[in-house]
């Protein structure tokens, strides 16, 4: 058996063009590797074994011939198995055609992902020995070598970091000049948001980890990948009959309060969109017809079809052979996607029409006028019980609390980082040394820098500073940042967003304005009649509380009556004067107890608003 040999296609490869399937693209390429290791731990858990589930990836950046390694403890495979698994093109050894619920479709992706980049080796541990094989590139032909199995020794263990138990180990050597290995932190970024690899990612019973290593495989950097769905409210769950086909799709449609991205925006990587399974395999992402209307960017979910599972097992053409999802073409997916559209339509109609309203108001002059006045009003306010921690200088200066995070609002993108700086008056609150404590009350905001330093500002040896690096996990999620030193503590509130260009705040009327809008929204929950968005400033009127409901006009206005007009100041001076309170006490604004913040937010809530609700009310009402 060991020997060398002109690698073998399956005949049916060259239909789908196999040539086409990685496209110089290391993503492309891990996704294939990491999904055959978990689709070795589904058969591993389907025959009820248990199993740890970890998945290490390995990186070597060089500026030439870096290398890229994958390994699990999973099934391990021996000569023979190796012998078919690599040593073949095309033939279907994943395990779907005995139904298993495993991803591998056409038994080629790891020989794509190997010569789609350079070439490679595949070792595996398996009943006490060690088996290798290689699939280079010689003279222009892709050659398959396949090794003398040999014992499992400690030596080759420890190399290969499978120190006991089954397992497999596939090395890239990317030795193509024209593929570029990106920088670990857009592996991270990208590689846990990939649609197809999203099931693996968000499984508690995987563990997938990416480590950026030396040439003696020493770890540099290590991050455990994971990705969770936004976060929104489910709209649509329903079993929907495939018109004349005896099939079923389960469609489960999310409404996010934030904008997603699309596929055209985004691509592999997008939030929105619904994700196409069948029997656990993530086949596609796409929106069908409405792959790039903006209205449809709020919405993602999942549409279940089994049947697809069936059409795969018959080799049927129902995927595109460039892997690039649904053959959409194909009778059966036409069928599915017209089942589908119809139930999108309604809902995608309803939010654009809810869009037209919001741009119409934006559009009134009049009440655009008559916010903005009031804006600059609630702003004033805050500004006079605030001192001047807003007053925008742009000289450095010491925070007034003792310490305070730049900026104290901040967005991040789904999978992303964000440096927060962190600024302490080292003079006469802080020692320099001293240890800063960082942490997150959101599991959706990730603390990367646990423990910061403050070193002297440059302008001002006074003033201390730090960064710290927070990582966005899933969209629409917040989080509390909190730098504790001593007696000392600050906050940023953090909120995750999908989109780049979400990122930057829209120009305000002052960057350090408290209240930059006053918006309103028929989508907002309406047990709460107003929200103050903190991360964006903006105050929010659920109009579909029922006590705001009640005094909107036929086009759903709130401010054409003298009621609504009341309504709507008592809601603003609700917001606001709860908001100065939170921030003048968790700011060190306001005198407070240790202990009693709580009942000090309440107090200054109710002192406030004796003391501003008829100088708001004078700005949003217009007697007569």
């Amino acid at each position: 058996m060991p020997g060398s040999r002109k690698l073998q296609y399956a005949d049916r490869v060259a239909i789908q063009q196999a040539d086409q399937a990685i496209r110089k693209d290391i993503f492309r390429a891990l996704v294939e590797i990491i999904t055959n290791s978990n689709d070795s731990y589904s058969r591993l858990e389907q025959a009820g074994w248990s199993v740890g589930g970890e998945i290490f990836i390995e990186i070597h950046r060089k500026h030439k011939n870096s290398t890229v390694r994958v390994w699990d403890h999973a099934e391990g495979m021996n000569d023979s198995r190796m012998d078919k698994v690599v040593g073949t093109y095309g033939e279907a050894t994943s395990g779907i055609k005995e139904d298993k619920h495993v991803r591998g479709m056409w038994g080629r992706g790891l020989k794509d992902s190997i010569f789609g980049l350079g070439h490679g080796y595949v070792r595996s541990f398996k009943g006490g020995n060690f088996h290798s094989c290689s699939l280079l590139v010689k003279n222009g032909v892709p050659t398959f070598t396949l090794d003398e199995p040999v014992r499992a020794l400690v030596p080759a263990r420890q190399e290969y970091g499978i120190l006991e138990g089954n397992g497999t180990i596939v090395e890239i050597v990317v030795s193509r000049d024209d593929v570029k290995v990106p920088q670990f932190d857009n592996l991270r970024n990208y590689l846990q948001r990939h649609f197809e690899l999203r099931p693996i990612m968000s499984n508690p019973r995987r563990k997938i980890i990416l480590r950026d290593v030396t040439a003696d495989r020493e770890v540099r950097q290590e991050h455990v990948l994971s990705y969770k769905a936004p976060k929104g409210d489910k709209v649509l769950s329903e079993r929907i009959k495939v018109p004349g086909f005896p099939a079923w799709v389960k469609l489960d449609l999310f409404r996010s309060s934030i904008q997603l991205s699309t596929r055209g925006e985004e691509g592999d990587y997008a939030d929105g969109g619904l994700l196409v399974i069948s029997k656990g395999m993530v086949l596609s992402l796409t929106m069908l017809k409405y792959e790039n209307d903006p209205v449809a960017a709020y919405f993602y979910g999942t549409m279940q079809c089994d049947h697809l599972h069936e059409l795969l097992k018959r080799d049927e053409p129902v995927l595109t052979a460039t892997r690039d999802g649904i053959n959409w073409s194909h009778p059966f997916a036409k069928a599915l996607k017209q089942a589908v559209e119809a139930k999108l339509e309604p809902l995608i109609e309803k939010e654009r029409k809810h869009a037209l309203r919001e741009e119409q108001t934006k559009l009134d002059k009049k009440l655009r006028q008559k916010i903005n006045r009031a804006l600059h009003e609630l702003n004033h306010i805050a500004l006079a019980e605030l001192s001047n921690r807003r007053d925008g200088a742009a000289r450095i200066l010491a925070p007034e609390s003792g310490m305070a995070f730049i900026p104290e609002r901040a967005y991040v993108q789904t999978g992303g980082t964000l440096t927060l700086t962190l600024r302490a008056d080292i003079a006469k609150k802080v020692s320099p040394n001293a240890a800063i404590n960082i942490a997150s009350n959101s599991d959706e905001v990730i603390v990367l820098t646990p423990q910061a330093t403050l070193k002297p500002h440059k302008d001002d040896p006074s003033v201390g500073e730090a960064h710290v690096r927070v990582e966005g996990r899933q969209v629409g999620g917040e989080g509390i940042v909190t730098a504790v030193a001593g007696r000392l503590h600050a906050q940023a509130m953090v909120q995750v967003h999908s989109k780049k260009e979400a990122l930057v705040e829209s120009p305000a009327r002052g960057k350090n304005a408290l209240f930059n809008d006053i918006r309103f929204d028929d989508r907002m929950d309406p047990r709460q009649r107003v929200y103050y968005d903190r991360v964006n400033s903006s105050i929010i009127i659920a109009t579909n509380a029922p006590s705001v409901k009640m005094y909107l006009d036929e086009s759903n206005r709130l401010d054409t009556s003298t009621q609504g007009q009341v309504l709507l100041a008592e809601l603003v001076t609700e917001a606001v004067c709860r908001e100065i309170a939170r921030e003048g006490v968790e700011k060190g604004r306001f005198l407070v107890l240790e202990g009693a913040e709580a009942d000090a937010i309440q107090n200054h809530f109710i002192r406030l608003q004796n003391r501003y609700s008829h100088l708001i009310h004078e700005h949003i009402v217009t007697m007569g």
